[in-house]
């Protein structure tokens, strides 16, 4: 019997066990420790002992398999997954380092059921590209039971201006849209995806990860409320300008492919007031929104990945 535990570092650090290709257990670390959006902290300073990795205390894994959001170099990383080794079991371990929109898109795939199908994956970054100095946001893939291949990818320098205000980083590079291993690459130094969504977060007032009470009170726009109009404001433009974002990647899938499923995942997609108006926006295609979008789903995504294309 094959034993496979996949595990996300990233925010919403989660455990997923398979055996035999089929998923057992999924855990998520802040189900243990009541902290939300739990992110692993950084072993050099301290040693963290995850209470989810208790739950498989008896198990030997054949393999373990790690995913993260791409911190920028697997040296980084290493830390994050050595600490984790010391508390299980295992015959073999693998890092994937630049596979964090796949494993979305393998996770929408393994929850849908359907024999093939375009994964539109939208987050507020993922793996890094050139120079690890973007920050991948779009991302359109195409899977089946045996094959997957991405097509699109978008990405975008001003993560770091989000975290550190580096304006040099913003306007280091110029928009560019490129091929790659017949991949179509797009650079911006704009705000797009994800990203945009957390500036209007951060330009509303909000905090980080607060997303769900913006996207709520967007309703409320033309309505009598006590809610300052300015907020209402922004967090109307952040629903209407990402919804046409996510129109316009729609309708770029449908030009790769015509294939008439589409999964919607990465954490944008936790937008359920959006996927609504994209599901009624597009009538003639096959919706399905990944269950676990945001970034513990990764740890099933991997799994998926590792045991059926690697």
């Amino acid at each position: 019997m094959s034993k496979i535990l996949g595990i996300n570092i990233s925010h919403n650090c989660s455990f997923a066990y398979f055996e035999d290709g089929v998923l057992k257990e999924y855990y998520e670390e802040e189900r243990f420790n009541k902290i939300k959006h739990f992110v692993p902290p950084d072993p050099f300073y301290k040693k963290y002992k995850y209470e989810g990795l208790k739950k498989f205390k008896d198990i030997i894994f054949d393999d373990v398999v790690f995913i993260s959001y791409d911190r920028g170099h697997p040296l980084i990383e290493k830390p994050y997954v050595d600490n984790i080794l010391e508390q299980i079991k295992f015959k073999n371990f693998i890092f994937y380092d630049k596979e964090h929109h796949l494993s979305h898109a393998m996770c929408g795939y393994y929850f849908s059921k359907f024999k093939e199908a375009i994964a539109l994956v939208t987050d507020g970054g993922g793996e890094r590209i050139v120079n690890n100095n973007f920050q991948t946001v779009e991302s359109i893939i195409k899977i089946d039971n045996n094959t997957f291949r991405k097509y699109y990818q978008a990405a975008t320098n001003v993560r770091e201006d989000f975290w550190f205000d580096d304006r040099e980083v913003q306007t280091k590079y110029c928009k560019k849209e490129y091929k790659n291993n017949m991949v179509d690459i797009k650079l911006t130094n704009g705000n797009i995806g994800g990203i945009k969504y957390i500036k209007y977060l951060r330009k509303a007032g909000f905090n980080y990860k607060e997303e769900g009470q913006m996207m709520g009170i967007a309703a409320y726009k033309n309505k009598n409320t006590n809610i300052d109009k300015n907020v209402l404001e922004i967090a109307h433009k952040a629903q209407e300008e990402t919804l046409q974002e996510r129109i316009e990647l729609i309708e770029k899938a449908l030009t790769y492919s015509d294939c008439k499923n589409i999964i919607l995942t990465g954490g944008y997609h936790l937008n359920c007031a959006n996927n609504f108006k994209l599901v009624k926006h597009f009538s003639n295609l096959n919706f399905f929104v990944d269950p676990i979008p945001y970034d513990g789903g990764t740890a099933v995504g991997i799994v998926y990945y590792h045991e059926n294309y690697i």
